[in-house]
């Protein structure tokens, strides 16, 4: 009886083994023999300015070849990804053909963070995965601005990412774009300094200004470590005198040393 039932239970999963392979063996074949019949673009711009259109993306697509009424296994899905990438507004490119037929790309926009105005007077954005982007349509609203003794500038050849791990890390810490790149993303994450920040200056001495929106002050930020410490006294600093009024007293503001504000007035 024992012997019946394992025989059974062979056949059994000889039998399903069988039919999942027939199965792949029928879908394959039937996406062998599937047309490309459309183009099907989806671009995720989070509510951000869009300098990536549909038709810039089917233009890229449509350099490595014709792919509508062409065989579904045909179209050379590395190659179309690739020349969808080289858009520097372009990230996370996805490629996909269905087995009706339809060819799906999809893509994020990448997301402007703060905007460059580098020492010879030449401008563009870094985005939020730190990657240095061309100024395209005209200003991105609501950006944080910086400036100063900056020398980078950007070019095809230069789209350098930021935060890329194979970079020196302690030449990266010394780049002022870096310090821009991780300032401008702790500003970001906070709705009261979004507000506050107008302006980021990079002086002689490669160290960071802050430039508010309220008032005419200074900010001497100094480098870019402990700046949660440096940012909790400075709201505080800034709550305490607002109400009474002496904000607008002072002429530099400096965060640089630990555990105190150093001031000095008009």
């Amino acid at each position: 009886m024992k012997k019946a039932k394992k025989i059974l239970l062979i056949i059994t999963i000889i039998l399903v083994l069988g039919g999942l392979i027939a199965l792949v063996v029928a879908v394959s074949t039937v996406h062998k023999q599937t047309m490309c019949k459309e183009l099907s673009i989806n671009i995720r711009y989070n509510d951000a300015d869009n300098f990536i259109t549909e038709k810039q993306v089917r233009i890229l697509a449509e350099k490595t070849g014709q792919f509508e009424n062409q065989p579904i296994d045909k179209i050379d899905i590395p190659a179309l990804k690739k020349a969808i990438e080289k858009h520097p507004y372009a990230a996370h490119v996805d490629v996909k053909t269905s087995i009706d037929g339809i060819l799906r790309i999809s893509l994020e926009q990448r997301e402007a963070l703060v905007r460059i105005f580098n020492q010879d007077g030449n401008s563009f954005y870094i985005d939020k995965e730190g990657v240095l982007l061309p100024i395209i349509n005209g200003t991105a609203s609501r950006l944080i601005t910086a400036n100063g003794f900056i020398a980078q500038q950007y070019t095809e050849e230069n789209r350098f990412k930021l935060a890329d791990s194979s970079t020196d890390s302690l030449q990266l810490a010394s780049n002022p774009l870096f310090k821009v790149y991780k300032l401008a993303l702790f500003i970001n994450k906070d709705d009261f300094l979004k507000a506050f920040v107008e302006e980021i200056y990079i002086n002689q001495k490669n160290e960071i200004e802050i430039i508010p929106k309220v008032g005419d002050q200074i900010i001497q930020f100094g480098d870019i470590d402990r700046m949660d410490e440096k940012f909790t006294y400075l709201k505080a600093f800034y709550h305490s005198n607002t109400t009474k009024g002496g904000w607008n007293k002072y002429a530099t503001i400096s965060l640089k040393y630990k555990n105190q504000i150093v001031c000095s007035k008009k």
